[in-house]
Protein backbone atom coordinates (compact mmCIF):
# COMPACT_ATOMS: atom_id res chain seq x y z
CA UNK A 1 0.00 0.00 0.00
CA UNK A 2 1.07 3.75 -0.18
CA UNK A 3 -0.09 7.12 1.95
CA UNK A 4 -0.62 10.27 0.76
CA UNK A 5 0.14 13.71 1.69
CA UNK A 6 -1.20 17.07 0.48
CA UNK A 7 0.79 20.54 1.24
CA UNK A 8 -0.31 23.86 0.75
CA UNK A 9 -0.86 27.49 1.72
CA UNK A 10 -4.23 28.07 3.38
CA UNK A 11 -6.00 30.78 5.12
CA UNK A 12 -6.85 28.10 7.79
CA UNK A 13 -6.11 24.15 7.68
CA UNK A 14 -6.52 21.15 9.61
CA UNK A 15 -4.63 22.25 13.31
CA UNK A 16 -6.22 26.29 12.78
CA UNK A 17 -3.18 28.02 11.87
CA UNK A 18 -2.59 29.73 8.22
CA UNK A 19 0.19 29.74 6.11
CA UNK A 20 1.81 26.54 4.23
CA UNK A 21 1.46 22.87 5.93
CA UNK A 22 -0.58 19.46 5.62
CA UNK A 23 -3.13 19.66 4.72
CA UNK A 24 -4.57 16.42 3.86
CA UNK A 25 -3.04 13.15 4.43
CA UNK A 26 -4.20 9.06 4.49
CA UNK A 27 -4.64 7.94 8.08
CA UNK A 28 -1.95 5.24 9.43
CA UNK A 29 0.80 7.23 7.83
CA UNK A 30 4.26 6.08 9.08
CA UNK A 31 5.85 7.65 12.07
CA UNK A 32 7.96 10.26 10.85
CA UNK A 33 6.47 10.09 7.41
CA UNK A 34 5.33 14.09 7.63
CA UNK A 35 8.87 15.22 8.80
CA UNK A 36 11.19 12.58 6.09
CA UNK A 37 8.96 14.24 3.14
CA UNK A 38 8.78 18.00 4.67
CA UNK A 39 11.78 19.11 3.39
CA UNK A 40 11.25 17.77 -0.65
CA UNK A 41 8.02 20.10 -0.32
CA UNK A 42 9.53 23.15 -1.88
CA UNK A 43 8.71 25.36 -5.58
CA UNK A 44 10.41 28.92 -6.72
CA UNK A 45 8.98 29.39 -10.38
CA UNK A 46 12.14 30.10 -13.05
CA UNK A 47 13.53 33.60 -13.42
CA UNK A 48 12.29 33.26 -16.70
CA UNK A 49 8.63 32.70 -15.97
CA UNK A 50 6.05 35.71 -15.46
CA UNK A 51 6.08 37.22 -11.95
CA UNK A 52 2.59 37.63 -11.44
CA UNK A 53 1.26 35.14 -14.10
CA UNK A 54 -2.67 34.37 -15.32
CA UNK A 55 -4.85 31.35 -14.71
CA UNK A 56 -4.07 30.46 -18.57
CA UNK A 57 -0.17 30.54 -17.75
CA UNK A 58 0.08 28.54 -14.82
CA UNK A 59 0.07 25.56 -16.94
CA UNK A 60 3.64 26.60 -19.17
CA UNK A 61 5.73 26.79 -14.74
CA UNK A 62 7.46 23.17 -14.65
CA UNK A 63 6.37 20.35 -12.61
CA UNK A 64 8.65 19.14 -10.10
CA UNK A 65 8.81 15.30 -9.71
CA UNK A 66 10.74 14.21 -6.92
CA UNK A 67 12.15 10.53 -6.27
CA UNK A 68 14.13 9.80 -3.16
CA UNK A 69 13.66 7.84 -0.32
CA UNK A 70 12.79 8.05 3.84
CA UNK A 71 13.45 5.92 5.99
CA UNK A 72 13.83 3.53 3.19
CA UNK A 73 10.54 3.84 1.86
CA UNK A 74 10.07 5.17 -2.30
CA UNK A 75 8.85 8.76 -1.17
CA UNK A 76 7.64 10.59 -4.86
CA UNK A 77 6.87 14.26 -4.42
CA UNK A 78 4.87 16.22 -7.05
CA UNK A 79 4.95 20.04 -6.62
CA UNK A 80 2.94 22.27 -9.08
CA UNK A 81 3.08 26.23 -8.95
CA UNK A 82 -1.19 27.73 -8.68
CA UNK A 83 0.11 31.51 -8.51
CA UNK A 84 -1.94 33.35 -5.66
CA UNK A 85 -1.99 32.07 -2.25
CA UNK A 86 -4.95 32.40 -0.33
CA UNK A 87 -4.26 36.39 0.55
CA UNK A 88 -3.54 36.93 -2.78
CA UNK A 89 0.23 37.14 -2.64
CA UNK A 90 2.16 35.03 -5.26
CA UNK A 91 3.92 32.19 -4.66
CA UNK A 92 1.72 29.54 -3.42
CA UNK A 93 2.16 26.08 -4.51
CA UNK A 94 0.52 22.34 -4.36
CA UNK A 95 2.71 19.52 -2.92
CA UNK A 96 1.15 15.50 -3.65
CA UNK A 97 3.31 13.40 -1.54
CA UNK A 98 3.31 9.45 -1.92
CA UNK A 99 5.07 7.35 0.69
CA UNK A 100 4.83 3.16 -0.79
CA UNK A 101 6.37 0.35 0.64
CA UNK A 102 9.54 -0.87 -1.16
CA UNK A 103 7.50 -3.46 -2.61
CA UNK A 104 4.95 -1.04 -3.95
CA UNK A 105 7.16 -0.59 -7.08
CA UNK A 106 8.59 -3.56 -8.10
CA UNK A 107 8.21 -3.65 -12.20
CA UNK A 108 7.94 0.16 -12.03
CA UNK A 109 10.87 2.26 -12.42
CA UNK A 110 9.81 5.26 -10.35
CA UNK A 111 10.56 8.12 -13.67
CA UNK A 112 7.45 5.81 -15.13
CA UNK A 113 4.83 7.62 -12.93
CA UNK A 114 5.44 11.18 -14.41
CA UNK A 115 2.40 11.50 -16.03
CA UNK A 116 0.86 8.67 -13.45
CA UNK A 117 -3.10 9.33 -12.84
CA UNK A 118 -2.59 9.35 -8.83
CA UNK A 119 -1.51 12.82 -9.12
CA UNK A 120 -3.78 15.30 -8.16
CA UNK A 121 -4.30 18.82 -9.73
CA UNK A 122 -5.36 20.54 -6.70
CA UNK A 123 -5.71 19.91 -2.97
CA UNK A 124 -8.36 18.07 -1.85
CA UNK A 125 -11.02 19.85 -0.08
CA UNK A 126 -11.18 17.09 2.99
CA UNK A 127 -8.18 16.11 5.16
CA UNK A 128 -8.15 12.49 4.90
CA UNK A 129 -7.01 10.85 1.54
CA UNK A 130 -7.13 7.25 0.56
CA UNK A 131 -4.73 4.71 0.70
CA UNK A 132 -3.66 3.74 -3.05
CA UNK A 133 -3.31 -0.15 -3.71
CA UNK A 134 -1.68 0.86 -6.67
CA UNK A 135 1.09 3.23 -8.58
CA UNK A 136 0.02 2.99 -12.37
CA UNK A 137 2.82 4.32 -14.73
CA UNK A 138 1.84 7.51 -16.87
CA UNK A 139 0.91 7.20 -20.86
CA UNK A 140 4.06 8.27 -23.02
CA UNK A 141 6.98 6.65 -21.10
CA UNK A 142 6.77 3.56 -22.17
CA UNK A 143 10.19 2.29 -23.45
CA UNK A 144 8.75 2.27 -27.37
CA UNK A 145 7.52 5.61 -26.88
CA UNK A 146 10.74 6.60 -25.70
CA UNK A 147 12.83 5.05 -28.98
CA UNK A 148 10.31 6.71 -30.75
CA UNK A 149 10.67 10.18 -29.79
CA UNK A 150 14.40 10.13 -29.12
CA UNK A 151 16.02 10.73 -32.44
CA UNK A 152 14.29 13.71 -32.90
CA UNK A 153 14.61 14.86 -29.79
CA UNK A 154 16.87 17.60 -29.85
CA UNK A 155 20.54 17.22 -29.31
CA UNK A 156 22.43 16.97 -32.43
CA UNK A 157 23.39 12.75 -31.20
CA UNK A 158 21.06 11.94 -28.71
CA UNK A 159 21.90 8.47 -28.61
CA UNK A 160 25.51 9.24 -27.94
CA UNK A 161 24.36 11.95 -25.39
CA UNK A 162 21.85 9.24 -23.83
CA UNK A 163 25.33 6.85 -23.63
CA UNK A 164 27.17 9.14 -21.43
CA UNK A 165 24.77 10.27 -19.02
CA UNK A 166 23.69 6.95 -18.56
CA UNK A 167 27.00 6.02 -17.59
CA UNK A 168 28.45 8.71 -15.97
CA UNK A 169 24.78 8.47 -13.82
CA UNK A 170 25.62 4.67 -13.12
CA UNK A 171 29.19 5.39 -12.10
CA UNK A 172 27.50 8.40 -9.37
CA UNK A 173 24.74 5.62 -8.37
CA UNK A 174 27.33 3.40 -7.53
CA UNK A 175 30.08 5.55 -5.86
CA UNK A 176 26.86 6.92 -3.31
CA UNK A 177 27.20 10.60 -4.34
CA UNK A 178 27.70 13.41 -7.18
CA UNK A 179 24.74 14.49 -9.38
CA UNK A 180 24.50 15.00 -13.09
CA UNK A 181 22.48 18.64 -14.08
CA UNK A 182 19.97 18.54 -17.14
CA UNK A 183 19.17 21.21 -18.58
CA UNK A 184 15.57 21.90 -20.89
CA UNK A 185 13.04 24.68 -21.15
CA UNK A 186 10.25 22.48 -20.63
CA UNK A 187 9.67 19.52 -17.67
CA UNK A 188 8.46 16.86 -20.22
CA UNK A 189 11.73 17.09 -22.47
CA UNK A 190 13.54 16.43 -18.64
CA UNK A 191 11.02 13.53 -17.72
CA UNK A 192 11.50 11.93 -20.59
CA UNK A 193 15.57 11.83 -20.29
CA UNK A 194 15.56 10.46 -16.55
CA UNK A 195 13.22 7.30 -18.07
CA UNK A 196 15.68 6.43 -20.70
CA UNK A 197 18.52 6.90 -18.64
CA UNK A 198 16.19 4.63 -16.04
CA UNK A 199 15.55 1.91 -19.02
CA UNK A 200 18.93 2.17 -19.72
CA UNK A 201 20.48 0.79 -15.60
CA UNK A 202 20.36 -2.22 -14.14
CA UNK A 203 17.21 -2.72 -12.53
CA UNK A 204 18.39 -2.28 -8.80
CA UNK A 205 20.13 0.97 -9.58
CA UNK A 206 17.14 2.30 -11.42
CA UNK A 207 15.58 1.53 -7.64
CA UNK A 208 18.00 3.53 -6.34
CA UNK A 209 18.54 6.77 -9.00
CA UNK A 210 16.89 9.53 -7.11
CA UNK A 211 16.07 12.75 -9.72
CA UNK A 212 13.77 15.65 -9.68
CA UNK A 213 12.33 17.36 -12.99
CA UNK A 214 12.69 20.73 -12.14
CA UNK A 215 14.21 22.57 -9.37
CA UNK A 216 15.20 26.12 -9.10
CA UNK A 217 18.18 25.31 -6.81
CA UNK A 218 20.18 22.82 -8.31
CA UNK A 219 23.71 23.25 -7.00
CA UNK A 220 21.97 22.37 -3.65
CA UNK A 221 19.67 19.14 -4.85
CA UNK A 222 20.88 15.98 -3.15
CA UNK A 223 19.03 13.58 -6.05
CA UNK A 224 21.18 12.25 -8.96
CA UNK A 225 19.79 13.18 -11.65
CA UNK A 226 18.55 17.03 -11.30
CA UNK A 227 15.97 19.04 -13.84
CA UNK A 228 16.30 22.69 -14.16
CA UNK A 229 15.57 25.67 -16.86
CA UNK A 230 18.21 27.67 -18.66
CA UNK A 231 17.64 30.56 -17.09
CA UNK A 232 17.92 29.19 -13.48
CA UNK A 233 21.21 27.37 -15.14
CA UNK A 234 22.71 30.85 -16.50
CA UNK A 235 22.21 32.49 -12.64
CA UNK A 236 24.01 29.29 -11.24
CA UNK A 237 26.30 27.62 -13.22
CA UNK A 238 29.54 29.69 -12.49
CA UNK A 239 28.71 28.76 -8.97
CA UNK A 240 28.04 25.02 -9.11
CA UNK A 241 30.06 22.57 -8.71
CA UNK A 242 28.77 19.72 -10.49
CA UNK A 243 31.05 17.27 -12.82
CA UNK A 244 28.55 17.13 -15.64
CA UNK A 245 25.84 19.53 -16.48
CA UNK A 246 23.98 18.36 -20.04
CA UNK A 247 22.02 20.80 -22.06
CA UNK A 248 19.28 18.65 -23.66
CA UNK A 249 19.17 21.27 -26.65
CA UNK A 250 22.71 20.83 -27.51
CA UNK A 251 23.74 17.77 -26.40
CA UNK A 252 26.97 16.58 -24.65
CA UNK A 253 30.40 16.83 -27.04
CA UNK A 254 31.88 14.05 -28.96
CA UNK A 255 34.15 12.49 -26.63
CA UNK A 256 35.58 8.67 -25.98
CA UNK A 257 32.56 6.43 -24.99
CA UNK A 258 33.15 3.70 -22.78
CA UNK A 259 31.89 0.33 -23.89
CA UNK A 260 28.48 0.33 -21.71
CA UNK A 261 27.57 3.64 -23.29
CA UNK A 262 28.02 2.81 -26.84
CA UNK A 263 26.22 -0.34 -25.86
CA UNK A 264 23.45 1.15 -24.49
CA UNK A 265 23.56 3.51 -27.56
CA UNK A 266 23.13 0.63 -29.90
CA UNK A 267 20.52 -0.80 -28.05
CA UNK A 268 18.71 2.50 -28.08
CA UNK A 269 19.31 3.05 -31.71
CA UNK A 270 18.15 -0.34 -32.57
CA UNK A 271 15.24 -0.02 -30.06
CA UNK A 272 17.02 -3.36 -28.90
CA UNK A 273 14.86 -3.90 -25.63
CA UNK A 274 16.08 -6.77 -24.79
CA UNK A 275 19.78 -6.26 -25.50
CA UNK A 276 18.88 -3.63 -22.78
CA UNK A 277 17.50 -6.05 -20.48
CA UNK A 278 20.09 -8.69 -21.26
CA UNK A 279 22.53 -5.77 -20.14
CA UNK A 280 20.82 -5.54 -17.16
CA UNK A 281 20.91 -8.41 -16.34
CA UNK A 282 24.63 -9.26 -16.65
CA UNK A 283 25.41 -5.95 -15.04
CA UNK A 284 23.91 -7.38 -12.14
CA UNK A 285 25.97 -10.33 -11.73
CA UNK A 286 27.69 -11.14 -8.37
CA UNK A 287 31.50 -8.95 -9.32
CA UNK A 288 31.05 -8.17 -13.20
CA UNK A 289 29.89 -4.65 -13.38
CA UNK A 290 28.37 -2.24 -15.96
CA UNK A 291 31.68 -2.48 -18.42
CA UNK A 292 32.29 -6.12 -17.77
CA UNK A 293 28.77 -6.92 -18.34
CA UNK A 294 28.81 -4.46 -21.64
CA UNK A 295 31.47 -7.06 -23.26
CA UNK A 296 29.87 -10.13 -21.96
CA UNK A 297 27.16 -8.90 -23.59
CA UNK A 298 29.19 -8.55 -27.04
CA UNK A 299 30.78 -11.86 -26.70
CA UNK A 300 27.22 -13.07 -27.09
CA UNK A 301 26.52 -11.53 -30.17
CA UNK A 302 28.17 -12.80 -33.20
CA UNK A 303 28.55 -9.47 -35.03
CA UNK A 304 30.56 -7.36 -32.19
CA UNK A 305 34.01 -6.85 -31.88
CA UNK A 306 35.63 -7.39 -28.79
CA UNK A 307 39.20 -6.47 -28.16
CA UNK A 308 42.09 -8.40 -26.64
CA UNK A 309 42.39 -5.84 -23.62
CA UNK A 310 38.68 -6.29 -23.01
CA UNK A 311 39.09 -9.82 -23.12
CA UNK A 312 41.98 -10.40 -20.59
CA UNK A 313 39.93 -7.73 -18.23
CA UNK A 314 36.75 -9.80 -18.52
CA UNK A 315 38.67 -13.44 -18.20
CA UNK A 316 40.15 -11.86 -15.08
CA UNK A 317 37.01 -10.73 -13.51
CA UNK A 318 34.89 -14.63 -14.74
CA UNK A 319 38.44 -16.58 -12.81
CA UNK A 320 38.36 -14.15 -9.81
CA UNK A 321 34.63 -13.55 -9.37
CA UNK A 322 33.00 -16.84 -10.89
CA UNK A 323 29.54 -15.46 -11.67
CA UNK A 324 26.87 -17.67 -12.11
CA UNK A 325 26.12 -16.98 -15.70
CA UNK A 326 22.33 -17.26 -16.75
CA UNK A 327 21.95 -20.06 -19.07
CA UNK A 328 21.42 -18.14 -22.13
CA UNK A 329 25.05 -17.18 -22.29
CA UNK A 330 26.47 -20.25 -22.60
CA UNK A 331 24.07 -20.80 -25.46
CA UNK A 332 25.86 -17.55 -27.02
CA UNK A 333 29.49 -17.92 -26.07
CA UNK A 334 29.66 -21.28 -27.79
CA UNK A 335 29.52 -19.64 -31.78
CA UNK A 336 32.71 -17.45 -30.66
CA UNK A 337 35.28 -19.76 -28.41
CA UNK A 338 36.85 -20.29 -31.83
CA UNK A 339 38.23 -16.99 -31.59
CA UNK A 340 38.93 -15.76 -28.03
CA UNK A 341 41.89 -15.29 -26.42
CA UNK A 342 43.93 -17.72 -23.99
CA UNK A 343 43.04 -16.29 -21.21
CA UNK A 344 39.60 -15.98 -21.85
CA UNK A 345 39.20 -19.50 -22.85
CA UNK A 346 40.48 -20.84 -20.14
CA UNK A 347 38.28 -18.59 -17.64
CA UNK A 348 35.13 -19.70 -19.22
CA UNK A 349 36.12 -22.97 -19.28
CA UNK A 350 36.55 -23.36 -16.30
CA UNK A 351 33.45 -21.31 -15.42
CA UNK A 352 31.91 -23.82 -17.26
CA UNK A 353 33.09 -26.69 -15.86
CA UNK A 354 32.16 -24.87 -12.07
CA UNK A 355 28.34 -24.27 -13.55
CA UNK A 356 27.99 -28.31 -14.95
CA UNK A 357 27.72 -26.81 -18.71
CA UNK A 358 29.67 -29.63 -20.64
CA UNK A 359 29.83 -28.08 -23.83
CA UNK A 360 31.03 -24.78 -23.44
CA UNK A 361 34.00 -26.18 -21.47
CA UNK A 362 34.62 -28.65 -24.22
CA UNK A 363 35.07 -26.33 -26.80
CA UNK A 364 37.25 -24.54 -24.63
CA UNK A 365 39.62 -27.19 -24.06
CA UNK A 366 39.68 -27.59 -27.67
CA UNK A 367 40.52 -23.96 -28.32
CA UNK A 368 43.03 -23.73 -25.38
CA UNK A 369 44.82 -26.97 -26.82
CA UNK A 370 44.56 -25.18 -30.44
CA UNK A 371 46.35 -22.34 -28.86
CA UNK A 372 48.91 -24.49 -26.98
CA UNK A 373 50.01 -26.23 -30.15
CA UNK A 374 50.76 -22.71 -32.05
CA UNK A 375 52.36 -21.06 -28.78
CA UNK A 376 54.69 -23.59 -26.39
CA UNK A 377 54.29 -20.64 -23.60
CA UNK A 378 51.14 -21.64 -23.05
CA UNK A 379 52.27 -24.96 -22.45
CA UNK A 380 55.11 -23.81 -19.48
CA UNK A 381 52.00 -21.49 -18.50
CA UNK A 382 50.73 -25.21 -16.96
CA UNK A 383 47.95 -24.70 -19.60
CA UNK A 384 46.66 -28.44 -20.90
CA UNK A 385 48.15 -29.72 -23.76
CA UNK A 386 46.57 -30.75 -26.90
CA UNK A 387 44.41 -33.71 -26.72
CA UNK A 388 45.87 -36.59 -29.29
CA UNK A 389 43.79 -35.12 -32.04
CA UNK A 390 42.09 -36.39 -34.93
CA UNK A 391 41.98 -33.54 -37.15
CA UNK A 392 43.87 -30.75 -37.66
CA UNK A 393 41.36 -28.05 -37.10
CA UNK A 394 38.74 -26.85 -34.45
CA UNK A 395 36.26 -27.30 -36.74
CA UNK A 396 36.98 -30.70 -38.09
CA UNK A 397 37.86 -31.35 -34.02
CA UNK A 398 34.63 -30.29 -33.11
CA UNK A 399 32.52 -31.89 -35.53
CA UNK A 400 34.66 -35.36 -34.94
CA UNK A 401 34.62 -34.84 -30.43
CA UNK A 402 30.29 -33.68 -30.90
CA UNK A 403 28.26 -36.34 -28.64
Amino acid sequence: MAWQLHYTSVRRGPTGRSGFQFVAGTPGLPEGARAGVLPHLSYRPPPEAPAEPGDAELDRFPVSLLYDRVDGRPVLVRCRYLGRDYSGRYGNFFGHAVIAEPEELEGVRPAELWRSPIWAALPSPGDRLDELDELPPGAALAPEDLARWLPASGPADPFGTLGVLAAAVGERIAAGDGRVVLVADDADTIARWIALVSYSLPVAAAERLTFVTYSADPQRAAQHLVGTTPGVWTDVRHHASHALAVDLREGVPDGPASRQARTVTACWRDADFAGLDALAELAELDGLGTEAAAVLLALCRPSAAVTADEERGLAALLAARRPALPDWTWRALVPRVPSMTLDLAVAVRDAARAAGVPEPARRCDLRVATLALSDPSARRAGRPPAPRARCGGFGRACGAERP
